[in-house]
């Protein structure tokens, strides 16, 4: 069983539930998930104790926020490297967050991809509470 990091931040609540919903998809397939809020992890080294990170952040003028910023680079110099690893995000009108934390996810960290960025329309989160279940299920099966 898979213990999955699902660490997101979040300005409108929406990629909050977002990584809620993933949450539920990790538990489903048997996994074990605990939900993080990027401002409140003062050592990212905590973070060596999972198997899987899923990393969030809304869209804001074309990239994550700068608290997803500032995460990703604590992370970068970390030592926490070689773990199973997704992106996710939500955005109002282009969405780039999740691709650009993936690329960081993989490139700078080191670590596996299991899944391709999600991302989900704000206002739209109910009609993809499925697609984010399953990108959870993902982070428990994935390679």
């Amino acid at each position: 069983m898979r213990k999955v990091a699902i660490i997101y931040t979040t300005q409108t609540g929406e990629t909050e539930k977002m990584a809620a919903i993933i949450s539920d998809g990790v538990k489903g397939a048997g996994g074990e998930a605990e939900l993080l809020v990027m401002e409140d992890i003062a050592d990212v080294s905590v973070l060596g104790e999972y198997d899987a990170l899923a990393v969030g952040s809304p869209t804001q003028e074309a990239k994550e926020v700068p608290s997803a910023t500032d995460f990703m680079d604590k992370l970068a110099v970390s030592d926490v490297k070689g773990k199973y690893a997704a992106a996710f995000g939500t955005y109002g009108w282009s969405g780039e967050a999740p691709y650009i934390l993936a690329l960081r996810l993989e490139r700078e960290c080191d670590m596996k991809m299991v899944a391709e960025p999600l991302k989900i329309q704000q206002g739209s989160l109910a009609s993809g509470m499925d697609i984010c279940r399953a990108f959870g299920m993902k982070l428990v099966f994935g390679e």
